[in-house]
């Protein structure tokens, strides 16, 4: 039975998670508890964790310290952020620790399902290779495309190292002439999983090699494409038309022909060269670098343009904003280039709208942020068009998003009434998301909004107003600790004194008690 690992400082929320899993997955998983990091840490140390559900915003060690922490470990559990908002900083954290989603509090149970299923599946496929592993012709296959994978990209390994190791591997036919094909799915894999791609590849080429004269082998590079070496210079259009039977869904690359078994790398960065320009097609096809080696790369990149396109950014000039971006990524001109031409131009892009935008306003949401980072490689998308219609898109919800935190700014009726809201109602259980929706403002921008107009994060100016609240308690009043706490919106005792001592220096206590000398010696 899988174990999972629920992690927050809030007993109800752990507790609420607990009985959503518990009521769709009844006797499949073993839950346990954590109020904090260190408890947590004990919990993975001591049992193997398969799933963990944190929050990030807890006592002395927070989520994403934790989930720094579980890096070393030789067994760690998949990860899942749930958390009360979203933020840039913790988004890219998230990312740089491959945590596996993000859920935001109040969690729904469809997304919860959703998230748990995907892990399931992964950690099923985990386990169908470690069995495989365990088989000795397995690992001696494994062995032979780790050679295969260092020495066509080693750019240091001398020809006479190259032509040792192939040589234990059986491959002196390369020095007949030999050409590499690349292979890769045309869309997203993992709609389909990498295992599923590796024996559609493999069956193509098991009914290959019943026909070929030619001898193959292959393997599968680091970004999970399939790389071929066919001996011989004329003898790959058979095998050529097999992949790309179009319910394969596959391109093909291919590289020049090559003499020699120490022009392995050569021959594969020829491929990879020319597999790049399958992004320029709009269906799965064959590409041969003997057709792109000559491209032209004498190009000039439109910089003082895109420098436009930046600075039209939310002053309502759509259209002539729209008209800039379609001259910059004129599919035409690009295709007259070189690849590196559109290399250069996304890149350029980024750095001068997409990156310059989001330092200065779009730290607050994290669907912008997969975005975002989407488009910072071209390459994320199979074809052109794919990626402009995603720059395009990104670029449309920057210029509204940024039209909506002018608007707010000049005004502040949105902000003036959230102000109003807090203060009205800081003793109850709220967050960004119930606030948001009272004033009727986006989520995203409303964060970002809220942040320039007090000059603090959400959740930082409400655990300030609940503290100033509580000492004007302590100072006048001789309520207990713990009823002051509920007074003003603190879920428990313990996690009021932490944030309190957090604030202060001292406990509540210790701060009453303070006041009441100070008071007598003033008398």
């Amino acid at each position: 039975m899988r174990k999972i690992l629920i992690v927050d400082d809030e007993k109800n929320i752990r507790i609420g998670l607990k009985s959503m899993i518990e009521r769709e997955y009844k006797n499949q998983y073993e839950i346990h508890l954590a109020s904090d990091a260190f408890e947590a840490l004990d919990l993975i140390q001591s049992m193997d964790i398969d799933m963990m559900f944190t929050d990030i915003s807890m006592p002395e060690v927070d989520g994403i310290e934790l989930i720094k922490s579980i890096q070393a470990f030789d067994k760690k559990p998949t990860v899942v952020i749930v958390s009360g908002y979203d933020d840039f900083s913790y988004a890219k954290a998230a990312i740089r620790y491959e945590v596996k989603d993000y859920l935001l509090k109040p969690v729904i149970r469809e997304e919860l399902s959703r998230t748990i299923e995907r892990i399931e599946e992964e950690l099923m496929r985990r386990e169908e290779v470690k069995d495989k592993l365990a088989s000795s012709a397995y690992q001696q296959e494994e062995y032979k495309e780790t050679q295969l994978n260092f020495y066509s990209t080693h750019p240091l390994a001398e020809p006479e190292e190259v032509r040792g190791k192939l040589t234990q591997l059986e491959l002196q036919w390369l020095d007949n002439g030999f050409r590499v094909l690349v292979v890769k799915y045309a869309g997203d894999l993992q709609t389909i999983g990498t295992d599923l791609f590796r024996a559609r590849v493999k069956g193509v080429l098991d009914t290959a090699e019943l026909s070929l004269n030619s001898r193959i082998v292959r393997f599968f590079n680091r970004i999970h494409h399939a790389v071929i070496l066919i001996e011989g210079v004329y003898s790959f259009d058979s095998l050529a038309n097999m992949v790309l039977n179009p319910e394969h869904n596959l391109i093909l690359a291919v590289s020049g022909p090559n003499f020699g078994m120490e022009k392995l790398r050569a021959g594969y960065e020829e491929a990879v060269q020319a597999l790049k320009y399958s992004f320029l097609r709009s269906t799965p096809s064959m590409v041969l670098f003997d057709d792109i080696r000559d491209k032209n790369a004498q190009y000039t990149i439109p910089a003082d343009k895109i420098r436009m396109v930046a600075n039209m950014l939310g002053s309502g000039r759509e259209k002539e904003m729209q008209k800039n971006l379609y001259e910059i990524m004129d599919f035409n001109e690009i295709s007259r280039y070189d690849i590196g031409y559109l290399e250069s131009l996304s890149r350029t892009f980024n750095e001068l709208v997409f990156d310059h935008v989001f330092q200065m306003y779009g730290k607050e949401s994290v669907d912008l942020l997969k975005r975002y980072k989407a488009v910072g490689d071209p390459y994320n998308f199979t074809y052109f068009q794919e990626y402009f219609r995603e720059v395009e898109g990104l670029l449309m919800l920057l210029n509204d998003y940024i039209k909506t935190l002018k608007s707010a700014q000049i005004d502040n009726k949105e902000m003036k009434a959230a102000l109003k809201y807090i203060h009205e109602n800081y003793t109850k259980n709220i967050n960004m998301t119930i606030i948001s929706n009272e004033v009727s403002f986006n989520y995203s921008y409303f964060s970002q909004a809220f942040r320039e107009y007090t000059g603090e994060n959400f959740v930082n100016y409400l655990k300030k107003y609940r503290l100033g609240k509580a000492k004007e308690l302590l100072e006048t009043t001789e309520g207990k600790i713990f009823e002051i706490a509920q007074k003003v919106g603190f879920e428990n005792t313990k996690n009021f004194n932490r944030v309190f001592k957090e604030s202060e220096g001292v406990s509540p206590v210790e701060y009453r008690n303070q006041k009441k000398v100070w008071m007598t010696y003033r008398k």
